[in-house]
């Protein structure tokens, strides 16, 4: 009952937390295609950055609460003049009135500010969409594709009816029909389903179709375009493909078509196996599912990772239970030791071999590099600082679980916080291990002999500082003759070292070694495509070009979807008309995020010239109050420049230059002032609106505002010197001077 008792007590701290996490949770998933863009286990660590970021936040305000420089004070002294007891009573609550605070304040702009640049710098370290477009990117130009015997006759029949027999091609041998058919094969795996209803080969699980159809639909956008580049895919390769002596233009339009569904196709493709998997081996399994050539190759995966950690476990209770000189300790505390000493352990292992892997992609070629030694003690410290909350949660549920107080757990942290050394000193003796010993094509055994033999003696040297730091309390707890325990802590701890030594280097050996031979293959026979295990070390070569079509472009502005989120939404456009003086044109313009172009995109509707309705990309300068709304077609260039609204409820104001033709045939270049204005209900009047229209005089009213602050028409100089013209007088003229 103890513990019902605890957790009773202390449930406004336990809502509050969850709370906290599911408010950080949502909105570091905002938009949805957040999770898939990037693996698990990097959004995992964003989330968990974010809501480390949220925290320091919500105790600040928790204490301003209880101490009552936010309020609780004003409220207490009121309530005690009826219960005394009522100011305590409210302060209970102050976790859970804290995080009320925080959500409510978000919705505020300037704070919203804040939030928007915290979560983009999460958004960063969790590689959101890097890491989404880094995998299409391999799929699309490095990994093999081999489609299943039945998508190879649907590709077939596809080609030869449609196409030429001589289009067909399933070689790998990188020509122009192989390309065409690799890229048809692509699209009718993943995206042509969508639209049959059928379910797709591949996804053959409720699981895998639920995934499929959850990514189809937050990359709706996405499929729309790659349709539509389909289209113009088949009808480019039919004039190709058919024509006696192709041209040119015809070749570089195929090639053009031929990469847009791809790249399109494997970006759809890279957010299913990232959503669909969470483990890299799973990704490779389920991408080796569906024709790719991703076999999955002996790594130190979660598999050997948990391994070790229970290996540790199961010497450390050996040694507890079994070196001469111990005290018998309870059955509890030995399982606690051990679970928080392994996975402490754990911790270390993950750190190393990140950072060797990385030390080893970077100087593959290259003679013997310095060690990455500010990399292993970054590592180093994170593995410390995850041991420490191991060190104080475990303990503490146990402490909860058996009704122990929690003043004990922190003293008890306090005594054996140089424990903490041991596992930062298997992080940098595992880490320059691995960097330098990890691809050497040596027998396994010879390997982990040296790797037992030289982590070993870092543990021994470091359980041998642990000793000498750890008081006589400390280890008369554990030894009867606390004296003599700093060599037996030492030869335990080496022992621990010596098996994950021998453990990790073994396995993480044979997993380089089996990637530079397939480098080493497909740099030997330049017909071999790269398998796609091998595909990241190629795509590291390939970033600007390649990654343009996913990230966002510097000459777009650099912008992130975080900071433009608040501008999307439907907009009423109006300008005077070109063609009468009296007459405004009003329509729709939706603004919305495209994951393809990983821009803002805008695209007009409702438009009463049917014929004029455009639609194009969104240019934001950085530091500049204006962004411009460009419409680029066959050489043809509108612009549309207007102010950036710093509320969502003002409108933008600004000017459009396009070109005119009211005579006909004959066109002229045309400015007007042009105000954008969000729909919030319901949308107001469209079309030619002329003076008597419910919306008529609002809409000149805007107008008349764009003059001069949003924009000014600057005329020829008057060639009478004698006249001078006064410059408000001027802008007065010119703003009434609608463009016919």
């Amino acid at each position: 009952m103890n513990i019902f008792q605890e957790i009773v007590t202390k449930s406004e701290w336990i809502i509050a937390v969850l709370a906290l996490f599911l408010v950080a949770w949502t909105r570091f998933n905002s938009p949805p295609t957040n999770r898939s863009g990037t693996t698990f286990a990097l959004f995992f660590c964003g989330a968990v950055f974010y809501c480390a970021l949220i925290i320091p936040l919500w105790l600040v305000i928790m204490i301003g609460l209880v101490q009552g420089s936010i309020g609780f004070d004003w409220i207490g002294s009121k309530l005690t003049q009826v219960n005394p007891e009522a100011q305590a009573e409210l302060a209970q609550y102050a976790p859970i009135v804290a995080t009320l605070i925080i959500v409510v304040a978000s919705q505020f702009r300037q704070v919203s500010r804040i939030d928007t640049a915290a979560r983009t710098f999460c958004f960063k370290l969790a590689a959101i969409p890097r890491e989404a477009d880094r995998l299409a990117v391999e799929l699309a130009q490095g990994a093999d594709f081999e489609p299943t015997e039945r998508l190879r006759r649907q590709v077939t029949k596809i080609i030869s009816e449609n196409i030429s027999p001589q289009a067909l091609d399933f070689c790998r041998d990188g020509t122009l029909s192989a390309r065409f058919t690799r890229a048809v094969a692509l699209y009718n795996l993943f995206v042509a389903p969508r639209s049959t209803g059928e379910a797709p080969e591949f996804a053959g699980s409720r699981h895998g179709r639920s995934v499929y159809a959850l990514i189809m639909q937050m990359g709706e956008t996405t499929a729309a375009r790659a349709d539509v580049r389909y289209e113009e895919l088949m009808h480019s390769s039919l004039a190709f493909f058919t024509s006696p002596q192709p041209t040119h233009e015809l070749k570089e339009l195929l090639n053009c078509n031929i990469a847009e569904v791809t790249n399109l196709t494997c970006g759809l493709v890279a957010r299913y196996v990232l959503f669909s998997e969470i483990t890299h081996n799973g990704r490779l399994q389920r991408l080796s599912g569906m024709g790719f050539d991703a076999r999955p190759t002996p790594t130190f995966g979660l598999d050997q990772w948990a391994t070790t950690i229970l290996l540790v476990m199961l010497l450390s209770v050996a040694m507890m239970v079994f070196t001469p000189g111990t005290r018998p300790i309870p059955v509890g505390h030995v399982l606690t030791i051990a679970i928080t000493f392994g996975v402490s352990i754990g911790f270390a292992v993950l750190g190393a071999i990140v950072v060797a892997q990385r030390f080893i992609a970077r100087h593959e070629e290259d003679s013997p590099a310095y060690p990455p030694v500010a990399e292993l003690v970054i590592a180093g410290l994170i593995v410390v600082g995850l041991s420490i909350a191991l060190r104080i949660g475990i303990p503490l549920l146990a402490a909860l679980t058996q009704g122990d107080g929690v003043q004990d757990v922190l003293q008890q942290f306090l005594e054996r916080l140089p424990g903490t050394i041991t596992p930062f000193i298997c992080t940098i003796s595992l880490g320059l291990l691995c960097c330098y010993m990890g691809s050497l094509r040596w027998s396994w055994y010879r390997l982990a002999g040296i790797a037992a033999i030289g982590n070993g003696l870092a543990l021994t040297g470091a359980g041998w500082l642990v000793g000498s730091l750890l008081g006589d309390t400390v280890l008369a707890q554990f030894y009867f003759h606390p004296e003599h325990a700093v060599p037996t802590i030492a030869m335990s701890t080496g022992l621990t070292g010596l098996m994950v030594g021998a453990v990790v280097l073994a396995v993480f050996n044979k997993s380089e070694r089996i990637r530079k031979d397939c480098v080493e293959r497909a740099a030997n026979d330049p017909h071999m495509t790269v398998s796609f295990n091998d595909a990241r070390t190629v795509a590291d070569d390939i970033e600007a070009p390649l990654l343009s079509r996913f990230a966002p472009l510097d000459d777009l502005g650099g912008y992130s979807r975080a900071s433009v989120e608040t501008m999307e939404g439907r907009y009423v456009c109006f300008r005077p008309a070109f063609s009468a003086a009296d007459t405004i044109n009003a329509y729709l313009l939706n603004l919305h995020w495209d994951e393809a172009e990983s821009c803002l995109t805008f695209e007009e509707a409702e438009r009463i010239d049917t014929g004029h309705v455009q639609k194009g990309r969104v240019y934001i300068p950085d530091g500049r109050p204006f962004l411009s709304f460009v419409t680029l077609e066959k050489g043809a260039i509108r612009l549309i420049m207007v102010s950036r609204p710093e509320k969502n409820t003002e409108p933008m104001r600004g000017l459009i230059t396009t070109l005119s033709n009211p005579g006909g045939a004959h066109f002229t270049p045309a400015s007007a002032p042009i105000v954008l204005k969000r729909v919030v209900d319901q949308a107001p009047q469209l079309g030619f609106v002329r003076p008597g229209g419910p919306d008529y005089e609002a809409y000149r009213g805007d107008l008349e505002t764009v003059m001069p602050i949003f924009g000014c028409f600057a005329t020829a100089p008057y060639t009478n010197s004698g006249t001078e013209l006064h410059p408000d007088a001027s802008q007065r003229d010119v703003r009434l001077a609608v463009v016919k």
